[in-house]
């Protein structure tokens, strides 16, 4: 179908789509049936929902379409071919919804913070609010796009960015919001405690920081604590973790002490 002879509403989920699929007016597109329940059962606002029954899985797709319709969300129908040009990632279901993250002070009001500063995958950022969410911590995420609702941190969170309190930061309003206030945690690979040591009294802030870089020097300036995940090799090829890795070993560790077995 040539683009004058699209419909208005396709054409504009197609910009959508080219805009990385966020655009200033708090909209998403949602790419998939995990993405669009989990939008659904936060309550997002749906705007219009695209099925090609053709490509459903067993994601349960037709009974969340219904669900969908019940709300009054216009649905359309898309051919198979059609539908792939807008994604070839979906089983079938794609959505347009507004959804407006949480503000700073919830996030911050969580026992446990951690923090996301410049890193440049948003799929790393996608996959640390999963485990966040699984593990009661919040996230914060300091970068000057919006990398939060890139499809590929919502695809690698799987949802989770609607559940989990998350939103985005100012380095520096964050820092002065809580240096001196609360523990702050800089998890860098040369840390004087081990994450199996690391203090966590008083509802600590965990920082990690860009998948090259590093942490931040102002959050070094800042820390109560510097944390280091040790590692049994040496090898060169093998200095370090994935950020995402790294930040869901600290996760879990501060969530197992915070909740030891009966």
């Amino acid at each position: 179908m040539d683009l004058n002879e699209q419909p208005a509403w396709l054409r504009d989920v197609f910009a959508l789509r080219a805009n990385k699929g966020i655009d200033g007016k708090n909209r998403l597109l949602l790419e998939g049936s995990r993405l669009v329940r989990a939008a659904l059962a936060a309550g997002a606002t749906f705007e219009l929902a695209i099925q090609t029954p053709e490509h459903f899985g067993d994601g349960g797709s037709a009974a969340i379409v219904a669900q969908l319709a019940g709300r009054g969300v216009a649905i359309h129908r898309l051919a198979p071919a059609a539908f792939s040009k807008l994604s070839y990632k979906a089983d079938g279901l794609i959505a347009v919804v507004r959804y407006v993250a949480p503000p700073l002070e919830k996030v911050l009001a969580a026992a446990r913070v951690m923090v996301l500063d410049a890193l440049s995958d948003p799929g790393n950022i996608g996959a640390v609010v999963r485990a966040a969410g699984a593990w009661d911590a919040s996230v914060a995420v300091i970068d000057d796009g919006k990398k939060l609702f890139h499809p590929k941190s919502l695809r690698a969170s799987l949802g989770a960015v609607f559940s989990t309190p998350a939103c985005m930061a100012d380095r520096a309003h964050l820092i002065a919001q809580l240096a001196g206030k609360r523990p702050i945690l800089a998890v860098v690979p040369d840390g004087e405690h081990r994450v199996d040591t690391m203090p966590l009294d008083g509802d600590p802030i965990l920082v990690v920081g860009n998948e090259k870089r590093g942490v931040h020097p102002r959050w070094l300036e800042v820390a109560t604590a510097r944390i280091a995940i040790p590692m049994r090799t040496s090898d060169v090829a093998l200095d370090s973790l994935n950020v995402a890795t790294a930040a869901t070993v600290v996760l879990w560790e501060a969530y197992r002490r915070a909740h030891p077995p009966a």
